[in-house]
């Protein structure tokens, strides 16, 4: 299955049947809402995208190699830590 946030929900499940077996254009949107409500109200994540990049939150305290390697996600394999970065942000990352 390719139910990635391991969601155990006989709810969640009917829901998607009805996505999955609606008959009209009405009950396919309606369905659709209802598994979106349900979906947020228990704050599951459902990845609907891939990126080609991986996106990173962080202070700039660390340096790399200038060229990063094609196949990595390379924080934090080749990453590493930069005194004098850190010395300019100070505390405001604490």
């Amino acid at each position: 299955s390719r139910n990635y946030a391991g969601i155990s929900n006989p709810a969640i499940d009917a829901l998607i049947e009805k996505v999955i077996y609606a008959t009209s254009r009405e009950d396919l949107v309606a369905a659709t809402h209802a598994l979106d409500r349900a979906l947020l109200w228990n704050e599951y994540v459902i990845p609907a995208w891939t990126l080609h990049y991986t996106r990173t939150a962080r202070w700039d305290r660390f340096s790399h190699p200038e060229k990063l390697p094609r196949y990595s996600y390379a924080f934090p394999e080749i990453w590493w830590w930069d005194a004098a970065k850190a010395a300019k942000i100070g505390t405001r990352g604490q």
